[in-house]
């Protein structure tokens, strides 16, 4: 090769770009990723490989980034690597089950995560992370916004990996929360629940946006959306109408329950609820059979406690209260005594009844001072 051959062979490589590299650290194990370039997004970091290959990796998966040389990539990934260590954090406390420790950081970033506008992966370990570290509480107000989203982003095909050593939370048959029945938990809460249900009784998804509207609809029945079709709208209508105050609506809502239980391979959530609200219908009646509304209460933990826990403990504490106020005090205290024993960790709220509230469509809590003697 001639000098002068050599001499333009150099200068080709000398004027060649410098292709800059970042080294991405993941979380879980695998191997550093050398990109030619990451874009920060809201719903992970887009990186780019040498080969061409692209891929994004979700914020909860990202540990760290080394040798970034934008400073405009430098400002966004320090303004979202808390997000990343918050998510990460919540969701490994989740995986081995401390919900309790969960729920904090998962809930600082839901409504970020929401108001972003896209439909993600994150969004849904966020929405679910949230869900799931809330159901223990039975706290329905608390839950319904996650259990919404979560339902909304699993209904549009979103999905992720991360929840698959847990028990599932989702009937998507019917598209509900087998854990969450309609039973008020919170006054302040509930009272301004349509108001912390809108975004989604305004989702471009008919069914989130009825499902939402019919759970607004325990304080205002005129939010209630039409008659349905749908069955698992039609089942959670049929549990509010089972309390309302007109007996032709409440024999018609536990008769809907019943059918609803009944059919073939209806899942097992559903006679839970409908032993729920059948006994509290029954204890709107005049003369009410209370004996038989108490089998009904004590079926749930007898046959449902390890499907959900909080309504078993609720369906005892419920329990205990009618004994105690029929003058049955032995069995009311060995009822609580059970529930203490059994459900240390389960502590549902329990909203305080008051046959006075005008929405007393609604089961409103435990409180049975004004329950008719036991005949």
């Amino acid at each position: 090769m001639s000098q002068r051959m050599t001499l333009v062979l150099l200068l080709c490589l000398l004027s060649a770009p410098v292709v800059a590299s970042e080294t991405v650290f993941r979380r879980g194990g695998g191997d550093p990723i050398s990109a030619t370039s990451i874009d920060v997004r809201p719903e992970g970091l887009f990186v780019v490989r040498a080969s061409g290959a692209s891929q994004l990796i979700p914020w909860d998966m990202v540990q760290s980034i080394e040798g970034i040389q934008d400073a405009t990539t430098q400002s966004a990934w320090e303004k979202v690597q808390p997000m990343s260590e918050d998510l990460w954090r919540a969701r490994t406390r989740l995986q081995r089950g401390d919900g309790r420790l969960a729920e904090p950081l998962f809930e600082r970033h839901f409504d970020s995560m929401r108001a972003q506008g896209v439909d993600s992966e994150i969004a849904l370990v966020v929405a679910e992370g949230l869900l799931r570290s809330r159901l223990a509480s039975g706290a329905l107000e608390k839950a319904l916004p996650s259990a919404l989203e979560t339902i909304r982003l699993r209904r549009a095909g979103v999905t992720t990996d991360r929840y698959l050593s847990l028990p599932g939370v989702l009937d998507e048959q019917l598209w509900l929360v087998p854990r969450l029945p309609p039973i008020a938990t919170d006054r302040a809460a509930f009272a301004a629940l349509p108001e912390a249900l809108r975004p989604w009784m305004e989702s471009n998804d008919e069914y989130v946006s009825a499902l939402a509207s019919v759970y607004a609809s325990m304080t205002n029945r005129a939010l209630c959306p039409v008659e349905t079709s749908n069955s698992g709208i039609a089942f959670v209508r049929a549990a509010l109408d089972a309390l309302s105050s007109d007996e032709s609506m409440r024999t018609k809502g536990t008769r809907m329950l019943h059918e609803f239980a009944l059919e073939e391979n209806a899942p097992e959530f559903m006679d839970a609820w409908r032993c729920w609200f059948n006994a509290r219908a029954m204890m709107l009646e005049n003369n009410a059979d209370l004996d038989a509304a108490l089998i009904e209460l004590l079926h749930i933990p007898a046959i449902y406690m390890s499907l959900d826990p909080a309504l078993s403990a609720r369906a005892v504490a419920l329990a205990a209260d009618v004994l105690e106020a029929s003058g049955r005090a032995t069995e009311s205290q060995l009822l609580r005594r059970e529930l203490f024993v059994a459900q240390a960790d389960v502590r549902p709220a329990l909203l305080i009844e008051d046959q006075q509230n005008p929405s007393n469509e609604i089961e409103s809590g435990s409180d049975t001072s004004d329950v008719p003697e036991m005949k």
